[in-house]
């Protein structure tokens, strides 16, 4: 592993379960409260926080958007396009194909997990720009 992060969420199981399938990642340590993600370069702690200090957003509920953050995460992703369609089946979203951008070597676009925690996937590019 090469680096990670902890994201505090109200709903561990739902936050989790959304990084898991869009960054394609396994469990590595489940208990009450608290869900370790891991890929052979990446680790994500998801912390439970009690509902007082974040509420959780009902299911079926698009997540406002929590831009006013002083960090935002960044994964590579192998397909920003499939990741668009698999984010709302997960509570999330990723923001519309005119909002992507490229830089240096990846297609970027930012996304919303379902707490509304603002993350940038980046598809990977075969050639620089």
């Amino acid at each position: 592993m090469n680096g990670g992060a902890v994201i505090f969420a109200a709903d561990v199981d739902r936050v989790a379960r959304f990084y898991e399938v869009m960054l394609q990642m396994s469990p590595v340590h489940v208990e009450p409260g608290l869900r370790v993600i891991a890929s052979d370069r990446t680790e994500l702690v998801i912390h439970g926080v009690p509902p007082h200090v974040l509420a959780p957003v009902p299911e079926g509920a698009a997540p406002a958007p929590r831009e006013d953050t002083a960090i935002k995460l960044f994964f590579a992703i192998p397909s920003l396009a499939a990741a668009r369609e698999m984010a709302p089946l997960l509570g999330g979203f990723v923001y519309p194909v005119e909002r992507e951008f490229t830089a240096r070597r990846f297609r970027a676009c930012n996304a919303c997990d379902p707490e509304g925690n603002v993350v940038q996937f980046r598809e990977l590019l075969l050639s620089p720009t």
